[in-house]
């Protein structure tokens, strides 16, 4: 059963003063679940709090009407969307989607929260992206929902060592979340990141971005600048989604949706072997 938990009158309580408060934004977020504090500090662990995290929170807090525009698309998108995902896969997931101010973990994030799975749809980040419109969280909260359907019919997470077989895993593991926010959409060639030509760029320097994309993973080198808003490759950011998408896309022509969502680590590197050969100079995983 899809739960919607909509957070947002305790956000804006939060914003009341116009500053953030961290004694206060535990104890609400310890409200949605006891582990979500202490998960969200992890992630941000990394980050310096002063400069990454709190100016993000702080413009956030203070900037009412794209938080609202932000929440009504949301109340709108959630709306009807059990109905939605049954039309499109059959079945409904247990999951909890929730619309929450977080530490700048990203504006969606499919995890589990005390063994539950959940869709964290961080406001500071949607705001901060100015992904407050509704076609933007539709993308949004169908991709978060692609990566769960992933989860219920195959395998969402593996453990890896090599750095190459995280970086395949993580390229199949967007592209068929990407590829769930398409048939949800009903569009094939919807990017929720397509702004200011991104995908024209992508599409024009497809070769170009596998090439380089399997350069790293042969050399065991970070793939992070395809992924993330605060990455890039030459100046585009996400790459990796288009990339992700358009390998789950030749996985599908071949073996199905329902053979592709199930394939492990080795099938998807067989795959990805396979896919290369019409971009790029022959290599192996």
């Amino acid at each position: 059963m899809i739960n919607i938990i909509d957070t947002f009158e305790e956000i804006v309580r939060l914003a009341e003063k116009g500053t953030f408060s961290m004694d206060k934004w535990e104890r609400y977020a310890a409200s949605i679940s006891e582990s979500l504090p202490p998960k969200l500090l992890e992630d941000a662990k990394d980050y310096d709090f002063d400069s990454q995290i709190f100016p993000i929170l702080e413009s956030a807090l203070n900037s009412p009407s794209q938080a609202e525009r932000a929440h009504r698309s949301f109340l709108k998108v959630t709306d009807k969307l059990p109905q939605r995902f049954y039309e499109v896969f059959g079945f409904e997931p247990d999951v909890q989607i929730v619309l929450y101010l977080g530490l700048c973990s990203g504006a969606g994030w499919a995890t589990e929260l005390d063994g539950k799975k959940f869709v964290l749809l961080g406001l500071e980040k949607i705001v901060e992206l100015d992904w407050c419109s509704e076609t933007n969280m539709v993308g949004l909260v169908y991709h978060e929902l692609g990566h769960m359907v992933h989860d219920t019919l195959g395998t969402l997470r593996v453990e890896t060592k090599k750095a190459s077989d995280r970086s395949a895993w993580q390229l199949f593991q967007e592209g068929v979340a990407m590829y769930c926010e398409q048939l949800l959409c009903g569009r094939n060639d919807l990017y929720h990141q397509d702004k200011n030509g991104w995908l024209a760029w992508c599409r024009e320097h497809k070769k170009e971005l596998f090439s380089e994309y399997f350069r790293r993973m042969d050399l065991n080198e970070s793939t992070q600048d395809f992924f993330g808003d605060w990455c890039s490759y030459r100046g585009h950011s996400d790459t990796g989604y288009y990339l992700g998408c358009e390998f789950v896309k030749d996985l599908v022509k071949k073996y199905s949706f329902q053979k592709t969502v199930r394939m492990d680590l080795n099938q998807v590197k067989e795959g990805l072997n396979g896919f290369q050969a019409s971009l790029c100079p022959v290599r192996t995983v």
